[in-house]
Order: structure tokens, then C-alpha cells, then sequence
């Protein structure tokens, strides 16, 4: 089993350096920003390091284990608010090959590492801090290694239980839901009086005796107990016939997958019962537009990772920032921009789908753009009125939600930030037709519960973002300095020009640079899965 594992990740490793040295400047930007990211918890580390030594053992008897409670919550949570899961094998590659399941099992534990990594390293520093101290005996520190392995089995079999729920199709638009309340569940307990009431039910938790967190940590401070032993090793059993339980179920359904594709075609497709809608385009346009569009739509319609990411950017955004607008600790500027506000983070969740590589659900058949008797420039307007439609659609969607939730929305507001939403669409259209040429990244469609982000593009979000903040902004000053709405809406309509020409500008380029560089950019998403992928 271990030559099998050696093989997999020393042809992993070969797969990844011969990508790298077609890595320019980009990859250093985000390498960068993930070394300042990951400082920020070293340090922290560090600082708990040096903390622990000073504080009594009695109190790290109750402090310790609402701490592991906290590492375990965020190490299981934060890939669900994310949609990301780490790295994890690409088991439909392997699948063809005679490779033991418990091969397989022991990569993708391993692989669990990259889910939480920041947690692994809070955690020594706590283990460096408890061997520190002067009261708890040394080697009693190095218990707490035991919650690596707990923390890794843990979170494989929440992530294959999440895979294989996802991909029913009639839990997963349920599944949305229940990760925006794991989402925005922190922040409605920092900002409303509801984390006050569950402040006592949460220190019972973690001080309650019988939990493997309370157990291991009870351990960690050197109060050896054959009952503590005996919990953590049953927790540690349990959760490990947890997760190659779920591992199992998720290896019978990738193989019954890889059957059912293999007999795909035989069978006709169902007619879509909003199929009236979906042939609207041909109604309001002209072919090879029409056809275009209407594609678009079919694709996105059918698409489980834009459903599920669709339904995050019109929840989720109206929800996470409503305690900030109307909560305890509210903010005047959050409360007057409530709208533009959500609505902005709406396109920056929509973004990795319909602005910044619009060509990733197309992958090896975008051979047909350059084939087929149609301008490249007409696809690109096919792509960005699709998604234009799916922003108002969210636009609409948000302010309904936010109405719901009874904030103070008039029919002016409502306008308003519909027509501001549509302003940085534009901006954004213009910069991602861009990135969707430089940057091309092909995207499973299937794939819901995965990160499928460029680092690049995720950099030139953000230069895009503070660029476009600049005559957005000036509209905020100008209401602001007049004291009115109308010099909010004149300056906006300027900015509607501006984007306007920025927007036939880029779109120009991008044509003229896919022109340039078809070869490059069908052979980016012509790129097959690794072995290993995110």
C-alpha cells in the first residue's frame, strides 16, 4: 500500500512541476498574499505559545477544551461556508488503475491536511505553549498531536457525505440553505443578543465531561486517566469507521458514475418544464445570438455548481450582512447601502462562473468558436448577456430576500441598486472578458462542493475591484457632498458612459488576443484533471 501511495503523489509532483515553469508573475502575487494569510495564524500560534506558560492550570482546565472545541468547529465549518474542500484525489483517474482502497483512504487523509491547514498550526502552537509551562509534565503536550489524525478522519467523512449529497438532485438546492446557516451562524451570534443566550450551551459543550475534546485535553495538561484514554481512543475508532464508511459509499458512486457515463446517449433527455424560458433568446434575437444564448442558458440551468452558487450569492449575501446593517453593533453606512452592499457581494461570488473565465463550462468544446461561421466577439456578447440576465435575476432575488427580512427597502432604493448593480457588472464584464482569454480554467460543472478558483484570476479580482472602486466611489462622495440623490444618479449615468467604453475596449482586445493565442488558449481548457485536485 505505501509503494501505491508513493506513486500517486511522486506523479502528482511530477504533474505539478511541469506546470510550474509556465508560472509568471501571478503565481508569485498569490503566493505571497497566502504567506501573509498563513503569518497572520503563525503569529497567533507564536503568541499562544508564549501566553500559555503564564496562565494557571486551572484555568487552562476550562479554557483548553472551548479552544479545541473551536479548532474542530472551524476545521469541519469553514470548508462547508467556503465551498472548499482542499486538495483531494480525482478518484475518477483512478478508478481504471489496481489500486487498493485503502491506498486511496490513506491519500485523501493525508490530503485533509490542506482543508484547515491554519488550524494544524494554531495547534502547535498551543502543544509548544503546554510543554512550556511549568506545572504540566512535557510529554503530556504532545497529546494533543492526537487531534490531528481526529480533526483529518473527521473531516473526510463530512466532505464525502457532502459529495455524495450534492449530487442528488433533490437535496442538493436544500443543502444551499443549510450552508448559509452555517455561514452567516458565527456572525449572527457575534452581532445579535442570540450569541449572548448560546454563550452558556456552548461552555457546556466544551467542558462537559465525555466529550473527546474535554478528554484530550485533560490529557494534554498531565491528568492521565484510563477513562480519558479509553474515550478519546473509542472517539478515534468511531470516526475513523465514520470516514471509511463514507469513503466506500463515495468510491460505489464514482463507480456507478463512470458506468452511467459510459451508457449516456441511449437514453432521450427530459424536456424542461420552464422550457418556454429557455426559448425566450430566440424570440428577442437573431441567430447565431439566439443560439448562442439560449446555449448559455441551458448550460448554467443545468449546471449543479451555479445552482448551488446562485442560490449562495442571493442568500447568503442578503443574510451575512444584515446583523452588520441592522444588528447590535450595527453600522450607519452598512444600514443606508444595504442593498448596493449585498448586491456587490453577489457578484463576487457570481464572478468565478460569469465574469472572470466565462469559457470554463465550455473546456475542449470550445474548439467549435473557432470552427463554426460565428465571431468570437458575438460569443462573448452571448456569454455576457447571459450573464447579465442571471445578475439581474439575483439583483431581484436579493431585494425580495432583503424586503422578507423587513429591511427599510423603498421602491427608490430598490432602483437604485439595481442600477448600480448593473454599472459594476459592466465594469466587470469589461475586465473579465480579460481573464476569461489570459486566464482560461476549465470547470466542472458537476462539481459543487469543490474550490475551482484560479489564483490568478483571484488577483486580478482584486486589482479589478479597487480600480473599479474609484468612479463608483465618486458617486458615494457625490451624494455625500450635495446631499442628494440626484448627483448619486448623474455621476452614475457618467460611470455607465465610462463603462461602457471600457467595456468595448477590453472586449476588442480579448478578441484580438484569442485571435493571437487560439492554440494557448484551447490547450488551457483542453487540461485534464490531475491525480490530485482541488
Amino acid at each position: 500500500m505505501s509503494g501505491q501511495i508513493r506513486a500517486i503523489l511522486w506523479a502528482q509532483f511530477r504533474t505539478i512541476r511541469n506546470y510550474l515553469p509556465r508560472s509568471g508573475w501571478g503565481t508569485i502575487l498569490t503566493a505571497l498574499l497566502s504567506t501573509i494569510w498563513y503569518s497572520i495564524f503563525t503569529a497567533a500560534a507564536v503568541s499562544i505559545a508564549l501566553e500559555i506558560p503564564g496562565v494557571p492550570v486551572s484555568t487552562l482546565r476550562v479554557v483548553l477544551p472551548l479552544a479545541l472545541l473551536a479548532v474542530l468547529l472551524f476545521w469541519q465549518i469553514f470548508p462547508v461556508m467556503t465551498l472548499s474542500s482542499g486538495w483531494s484525489l480525482e478518484l475518477s483517474k483512478l478508478l481504471v488503475y489496481p489500486i487498493r482502497e485503502n491506498a486511496l483512504f490513506g491519500v485523501e487523509v493525508l490530503l485533509r491536511l490542506t482543508t484547515a491547514p491554519e488550524m494544524i498550526i494554531v495547534l502547535l502552537g498551543a502543544l509548544v505553549g503546554l510543554a512550556m509551562h511549568p506545572g504540566i509534565p512535557f510529554s503530556s503536550a504532545f497529546w494533543l498531536l492526537l487531534y490531528l489524525p481526529f480533526n483529518l478522519l473527521l473531516s473526510l467523512a463530512v466532505r464525502e457525505w457532502l459529495l455524495r449529497m450534492f449530487r442528488r438532485k433533490r437535496l442538493r438546492e436544500l443543502f444551499v440553505a443549510v450552508i448559509v446557516i452555517l455561514a452567516v451562524l458565527p456572525n449572527l451570534l457575534v452581532n445579535t443578543s442570540l450569541g449572548t443566550k448560546l454563550k452558556p450551551v456552548f461552555f457546556s459543550i466544551g467542558t462537559g465531561q465525555g466529550a473527546p475534546w474535554h478528554e484530550l485535553s485533560e490529557l494534554a495538561l498531565g491528568r492521565f486517566s484510563f477513562q480519558a484514554l479509553a474515550i478519546w481512543i473509542v472517539s478515534l475508532v468511531f470516526v475513523d469507521a465514520l470516514a471509511r464508511r463514507q469513503f466506500a459509499k463515495m468510491l460505489d458512486t464514482d463507480r456507478a458514475a463512470e458506468f452511467e457515463s459510459a451508457g449516456r446517449g441511449k437514453h432521450g433527455t427530459r424536456r424542461s418544464r420552464f422550457e418556454w424560458l429557455l426559448n425566450l433568446p430566440s424570440r428577442l434575437f437573431d441567430d447565431p445570438l439566439a443560439a448562442l444564448l439560449e446555449k448559455e442558458i441551458r448550460i448554467l440551468s443545468r449546471s449543479p455548481r451555479f445552482r448551488v452558487i446562485f442560490g449562495m450569492a442571493c442568500i447568503f449575501s442578503a443574510l451575512v450582512f444584515f446583523p452588520l446593517a441592522f444588528g447590535r453593533n450595527h453600522s450607519r453606512f452598512m444600514a443606508g447601502n444595504y442593498l448596493p452592499v449585498i448586491n456587490t457581494y453577489g457578484l463576487l461570488i457570481l464572478g468565478e462562473l460569469l465574469l472572470w473565465n466565462v469559457f470554463g463550462f465550455d473546456r475542449k468544446a470550445a474548439q467549435i468558436y473557432f470552427v463554426a461561421p460565428v465571431r468570437f466577439e458575438t460569443v462573448l456578447r452571448a456569454k455576457n448577456l447571459a450573464a447579465l440576465a442571471a445578475i439581474v435575476l439575483m439583483t431581484l432575488f436579493t431585494t425580495l430576500f432583503g424586503y422578507a427580512l423587513h429591511a427599510p427597502i423603498t421602491p427608490t432604493s430598490a432602483i437604485t441598486s439595481i442600477f448600480l448593480t448593473l454599472i459594476l457588472a459592466l465594469f466587470l464584464l469589461a475586465c473579465g472578458n480579460l481573464t476569461s482569454v489570459i486566464l482560461p480554467r476549465a470547470i466542472d460543472p458537476s462539481q459543487a462542493f469543490r474550490n475551482q478558483k484560479s489564483g490568478k484570476a483571484t488577483l486580478w479580482l482584486m486589482l479589478c475591484f479597487i480600480a473599479m472602486a474609484i468612479p463608483v466611489g465618486l458617486a458615494f462622495l457625490a451624494r455625500w457632498a450635495f446631499g442628494s440623490e440626484w448627483a448619486f444618479l448623474l455621476v452614475l449615468c457618467c460611470d455607465l458612459v465610462l463603462g461602457l467604453i471600457v467595456y468595448k475596449i477590453t472586449t476588442e482586445t480579448a478578441v484580438a488576443r484569442v485571435e493571437r493565442g487560439r492554440e494557448q488558449f484551447l490547450d488551457a481548457l483542453s487540461k485534464g484533471k490531475e491525480l490530485v485536485g482541488q
